[in-house]
């Protein structure tokens, strides 16, 4: 060890310098690890909000209704004198409308219940693909809620509706340009696991 540094070990005021740089690197980490999970706990609270605004969105229930279940009975929002108007979202009245809708034809009354309410909840995964890139959300993407909704989309695992349901709401999906939704299938789904018509990016509208 040489004199100079034999000397600056022996100088108080040289240790307490240092015990101050580590003092405040120590305290600039604690600081940084407390700010990290506060910020942690905001996504997620403000994620929790979200969800269970979406969730409580009408159409969305309706459209996951249609996707869940066989034959499923479900109730316009829009109240008549003589109740709520209800109807059988069977699997051909689905693919029929998003195939009305991609073909810019006339849509009856329950079609166009159908379409709006799908349109909301590919409406809904394309926001949070959004807050995603933003940074606003992170692994709260994974959220087995999400993830459930991500695979009735575009996971052929998922046997809640038959082939060629899936396979005409993915043509929907990359044909009205729901990108974020496709993306949030990439991100989230093996590539051998996705639905064909939702392996390819956005489509331009023909």
């Amino acid at each position: 060890m040489t004199n100079g540094l034999r000397q600056w070990f022996r100088d108080p005021e040289r240790w307490l310098q240092l015990l101050t740089i580590v003092g405040g690197l120590a305290a600039f980490g604690i600081g940084l690890h407390e700010y990290r999970e506060d910020q942690r706990w905001k996504r997620l609270e403000y994620f929790s909000g979200m969800l269970q605004s979406i969730e409580g969105e009408a159409e969305v229930r309706s459209a996951l209704i249609m996707l869940e279940y066989n034959q499923p009975r479900v109730c316009a929002r829009e109240e008549v004198a003589e109740g709520p108007r209800c109807f059988t979202a069977s699997d051909s009245l689905v693919t029929a409308a998003l195939d009305a809708a991609m073909h810019n034809r006339v849509l009856g009354p329950e079609e166009h219940q159908v379409v709006y309410a799908i349109d909301r909840f590919l409406t809904a995964l394309d926001r949070l693909d959004y807050l995603q890139a933003g940074g606003f959300v992170d692994e709260e993407v994974r959220h087995p809620t999400i993830a459930y909704w991500i695979a009735l989309v575009g996971d052929r695992r998922n046997h809640a509706k038959p082939p060629a349901v899936r396979a005409k709401l993915c043509e929907y999906v990359r044909f009205f340009e729901y990108a974020g939704t496709l993306r949030l299938i990439a991100r989230y789904t093996p590539p051998g696991d996705r639905i064909p018509q939702c392996t390819a990016p956005a489509d331009a509208r023909s």
